[in-house]
């Protein structure tokens, strides 16, 4: 099951800044993201879906991405953010590695439109040094959430592989 108590995410949250969990789901893989604020929790969600797709440490920072995204609703906006990236993933064979958010009005209210700006560090493919772990073939709306839980961001996500 994808939803976990909010004693175990109380308990898991103390003393940290911001983090996920891989959760098995049938068929999918999904995370439960959080993080201190928008920024952060959109940080974290878009390495934890990198590092489902490859192991990042061995990524080096050769190439920074600006990427932009835009909806009129705003909790679709880190499914569109997460779709982005692996969408560069897909047709420029980049893997990426660390995040930095520019700009956001999630928090903005009567908005016709939300958007984020963040650059994307990392380089492309090499098969020879990266190893491939899961193939994503969708960021998926299924259990998906964001809201804020007291102190802290959070969010959970369903990748179709």
């Amino acid at each position: 099951m994808l939803l976990m108590s909010p004693e175990w995410f109380d308990k898991k949250m103390q003393n940290m800044s911001s983090g996920y969990k891989i959760i098995d789901h049938t068929g999918d893989v999904g995370l439960k993201i959080w993080g201190t604020d928008i920024p952060e929790l959109f940080c974290e969600a878009a390495q934890a879906m990198c590092s489902l797709i490859i192991e990042n440490k061995a990524i080096q920072n050769e190439r920074v991405f600006d990427i932009r995204v835009e909806t009129t609703d705003k909790n679709e906006l880190l499914l569109k953010w997460l779709r982005e990236i692996l969408f560069i993933f897909e047709t420029e064979k980049v893997v990426f590695s660390q995040f930095q958010i520019e700009s956001n009005n999630f928090h903005e209210t009567d908005v016709p439109t939300y958007f984020l700006e963040a650059k994307a560090y990392g380089e492309v493919l090499d098969v020879a040094r990266h190893e491939i772990c899961k193939e994503i073939k969708a960021v998926t709306r299924h259990h998906f959430y964001i809201k804020k839980n007291g102190e802290w961001w959070e969010s959970a996500v369903l990748f179709d592989i």
